[in-house]
């Protein structure tokens, strides 16, 4: 852990509602417009292949899982806590394989498993797979390079030779690359702190708050993606409202806006979970409520909002989700759900406009039950 400090951005009180504009349908009124299905090549819901929430995920035989998922390719590696362990596991979408999860190679682990409280996962540009976790008031992480699939050792980004320690235990983690840099974001007493692991110069930057800078509310749950050189946190307000915060790291500004003001609430039932992903110039967000999730995508490049879109119309129904998280691997939105401790994943092809129904990975690999799962492309 060698990253010690790296930049920061400025608040710019001009750019207070996103710096964009927003379409001219807004609020619950405009179920029928924007909140019928999500739109991918605005038809969905019409081409859906729903298979059904117990259909297994395709798994290619003949195909050695370990070895496969390292491959260069449309692929994703998975962080994963059970009751005793911290777990890895990957696919490769090319090769139709799921690995079979397993406890992370890496000695001296420097925290109990029941300290855990959050998971994050991101890749930087040298196909480095960062794994952090939120444990005992403190974050540490390990890393996987994807040419060999070898792994570090733990390091502790709270350390004071890394980021330095937060004030205080985090509830939530959330993590995204920029190239090669790493964003870390902490959730602590509803406010939202973010760290840097600069891999060019080999340096972290301190902890900085986002809340503060930004100008968001008390946050319960976060989320991150990046589009282009912009960061964006998405954070859920005690009011059940969806904020995002987006960092310009071109400009060096901070704006924030808040999606369910322009779109209302994606559901009369509290959203449980959020997740954030990043297609090109438009950012995907996923909210869980209820037995239900659904979306909203934000157009930075046509200023437009369009949502919320009912995702288990399409998908199929899975019941209540603990945990989702959403990856972008070319043109294609993939998500994966924990509901009653079984692991799911389903596919949105922006191409070819269809869903597929919700795969069962738990099924398919024998998984463990899972408490927590991150996921990102690698």
């Amino acid at each position: 852990m060698r990253l010690r400090h790296a930049f920061r951005l400025t608040a710019v009180a001009a750019t207070a509602t996103l710096g964009l504009s927003v379409p001219a349908v807004v609020g619950p009124a405009a179920t029928a417009a924007t909140a019928a299905a999500p739109r991918v090549q605005q038809h969905v819901q019409e081409q859906a292949r729903i298979t059904g929430a117990g259909a297994p995920t395709q798994v290619r035989t003949g195909v050695d899982p370990r070895t496969a998922v390292l491959q260069p390719g449309e692929r994703v590696q998975v962080l994963g806590v059970d009751d005793t362990s911290v777990l890895n596991s990957g696919a490769h979408y090319g090769y139709g394989v799921w690995a079979t999860f397993s406890t992370l190679p890496v000695a001296h682990q420097p925290f109990a498993v029941n300290t855990v409280t959050s998971t994050a996962i991101g890749t930087t540009a040298d196909s480095v797979v960062h794994n952090v976790v939120a444990a005992g008031g403190r974050v540490f992480m390990a890393d996987r390079r994807m040419s060999d699939g070898r792994w570090s050792s733990w390091g502790e980004v709270t350390s004071t030779g890394a980021a330095g320690p937060l004030p205080g235990a985090p509830q939530q983690i959330a993590a995204t690359a920029m190239g090669r840099k790493l964003h870390v974001l902490a959730l602590v007493d509803g406010e939202v702190y973010q760290a840097t692991g600069d891999w060019n110069t080999g340096t972290w930057s301190g902890w900085g708050d986002v809340s503060s800078t930004a100008g968001l509310p008390v946050a319960t749950r976060i989320a991150s993606a990046v589009t282009g050189n912009s960061l964006h946190v998405v954070s859920l307000g005690l009011d059940d409202g969806v904020h995002v915060a987006d960092g310009d790291y071109d400009r060096g500004t901070w704006g924030v806006g808040e999606p369910t003001a322009v779109l209302g609430l994606p559901s009369a039932e509290p959203i449980s979970g959020l997740s954030a992903a990043a297609i090109g110039s438009k950012l995907h967000i996923v909210a869980a409520a209820g037995d239900r999730l659904h979306q909203a995508s934000r157009d930075y490049a046509a200023g437009s909002w369009v949502g919320w879109g009912d995702l288990t119309a399409a998908t199929g129904p899975l019941g209540p989700v603990k945990r989702v998280s959403a990856v972008a691997i070319g043109n294609k939105l993939h998500l994966y759900a924990l509901a009653s401790a079984w692991m799911y994943d389903a596919t949105g092809d922006y191409d070819r406009g269809t869903w597929s129904g919700w795969g069962n990975v738990t099924a398919a690999v024998d998984a463990p039950g899972l408490t927590d799962l991150a996921v990102a492309a690698s």
